[in-house]
């Protein structure tokens, strides 16, 4: 195993989540499948985390710290950017998430806890599979803080609800998770006109060294599953499971899905010229391609789009129905 190559894995996985999450109690959180309850909060309530600890939410959170890309952007999404007073340096999207205070990178020892208590926060979400004990120190410090870190659409809803009731924006966050739920029906409405039988086989690259991929309980999994795409990885309960070229190779997938980065550019003609991987399908026929590295690799409010590339690109005929901005973003060939 390369090194270096697995370094640079260990920190993009603590940056995108690629970790099992807790199983969980409903918490206050809107119930699957549908928008019931979601109100605006009258009074204040009490949220009980990825961790399991109950966070309060009064008062309002006026100055929030976040501590992972995907809880950034929600918290724009929300309308919540100004008073985002420190990120992490992945923090990238939307354009003005660039200009916040950095507090370090996405791994827990490059957060500096000085920096977070300078910016005087009321309110710090965390990751609650990689930052436990800055979670710890914080709370030590009287600092109120939220673990975080949703696996599936369903959980992202849940943590867009919290982030409501923490923030005073639920009625922002019902809004947001029905336009959510609303772009999730039309995608799946749409694959139910364009799917095949039977479905395309498909493999998807989180990492090139060692070779990892997404196995179903994933949320990158999840949106192979909605895209009607047959994952060639399904035996396992490891989330981004570490696998052998000879697996993909035996697997012989009709396509071959990937982030635009793994930190580095990710080019199409390395798959090609990988030992044995010529006789690959999707290979052969030209069929792998990339899928916006930010969208697909965050669980959070664009992941839907991430959905629609996916879709685009397995079912080229849907270009002219997949709406938004997908069908015009140039995916590569």
């Amino acid at each position: 195993m390369n090194r270096q190559g697995f370094q640079k894995f260990v920190a993009f996985a603590a940056l995108f989540s690629f970790v099992p999450a807790c199983k969980q109690e409903p918490s206050g959180g809107p119930p699957n499948g549908n928008d019931t309850g979601l109100v605006a909060a009258a009074v204040p309530v009490a949220i009980v985390d990825r961790l399991k600890r109950t966070v309060q939410s009064s008062p309002s959170a006026e100055r929030i710290v976040s501590l992972s890309p995907a809880t950034t952007e929600l918290l724009f999404a929300l309308g919540l950017g100004d008073q985002v007073v420190g990120a992490t340096k992945h923090c990238n999207h939307p354009a003005r998430a660039v200009d916040i205070p950095r507090v370090g990178g996405g791994l827990l020892e490059s957060i500096s806890v000085e920096t977070i208590v300078s910016l005087k926060p009321d309110l710090v979400l965390c990751k609650w599979d990689t930052h436990q004990p800055l979670l710890d120190n914080l709370e030590r410090l009287n600092i109120r803080v939220c673990a975080v870190g949703a696996q599936n659409l369903d959980e992202l809803y849940e943590e867009t609800h919290w982030v409501g009731q923490l923030a005073n924006r639920s009625a922002e966050a019902t809004d947001l998770i029905s336009k959510m739920r609303s772009r999730h029906s039309e995608l799946l409405s749409l694959v139910d006109d364009v799917r095949t039988e039977p479905p395309l086989s498909v493999f998807y690259e989180v990492w090139d060294d060692p070779l990892m991929t997404a196995a179903p309980n994933s949320f990158i999994g999840e949106l192979l599953s909605m895209a009607a795409l047959e994952n060639i990885v399904s035996d396992t309960s490891v989330r981004y499971p570490r696998i052998s070229a000879e697996t993909v190779i035996d697997g012989d997938p009709d396509l071959i899905l990937a982030p635009t980065t793994h930190f580095e550019n990710v080019e199409i003609e390395s798959f090609r010229s990988r030992p044995g991987w010529s006789a690959i399908s999707a290979v052969a026929n030209e069929r792998i391609h990339l899928i916006s590295g930010d969208e697909v690799s965050r669980c959070g409010p664009r992941l839907l789009e991430a959905l629609a590339e996916i879709i685009l690109v397995a079912y080229p005929e849907s270009a002219g129905r997949i709406g938004s901005e997908s069908s015009e973003r140039q995916v590569a060939p």
